[in-house]
């Protein structure tokens, strides 16, 4: 949902091997039902997109914490074909110009995080799973205490990736 250039500020930070599409409007999030309307954005998900434009992997998450894993998302990334050897023919159905993205987009006020207050968001979110697991667990509530500790070691991983990507930018 975000314009063009808050992506490619997210990927040059990340230091992603791909590109981020940008869907201004929520043209595509409306279509494949990724459409939250009550706040106007989309449902967190990750959709891969080859270069004719077919969907090459479909995620949808229940809420922001729900992701599949680095390996999954990863390896769906490494099946997409490369230009010209896809298996459709057709145009993509929807198409924005970047300049159409840059100043059309549902969310202009909404910039990507910047990566130095990455480190310190993630450390606070993972002190809340904490208590949330304490309290969980004097509840004797094991189903919980299990998604809390789940969504624990997923913000533990996205913690590791930040600091390594943060130190990398330091380094260089």
């Amino acid at each position: 949902m975000d314009p063009p250039s808050h992506n490619e500020g997210m990927v040059e930070r990340l230091s992603l091997p791909f590109t981020l599409l940008s869907d201004p409007e929520g043209t595509l999030a409306k279509r494949c039902d990724l459409w939250n309307a009550d706040e106007g954005v989309a449902v967190p998900a990750i959709v891969v997109v080859d270069r004719e434009g077919i969907v090459r992997y479909f995620y949808r998450g229940r809420d922001f914490a729900d992701r599949p894993g680095d390996e999954e998302v990863f390896g769906a990334l490494e099946e997409v074909p490369e230009a010209g050897e896809a298996d459709g023919k057709s145009e993509p159905e929807i198409r924005v110009t970047a300049d159409e993205a840059e100043t059309s987009t549902v969310r202009p006020e909404k910039s990507a995080m910047p990566l130095e207050q990455l480190v310190p968001y993630y450390r606070g979110v993972f002190f809340a799973t904490v208590a949330l697991k304490r309290r969980f667990g004097e509840l004797r509530d094991r189903d919980a205490f299990r998604e809390v500790d789940r969504y624990q070691r997923m913000v533990k991983e996205y913690q590791g990736a930040i600091d390594e990507t943060h130190k990398g930018k330091q380094d260089t």
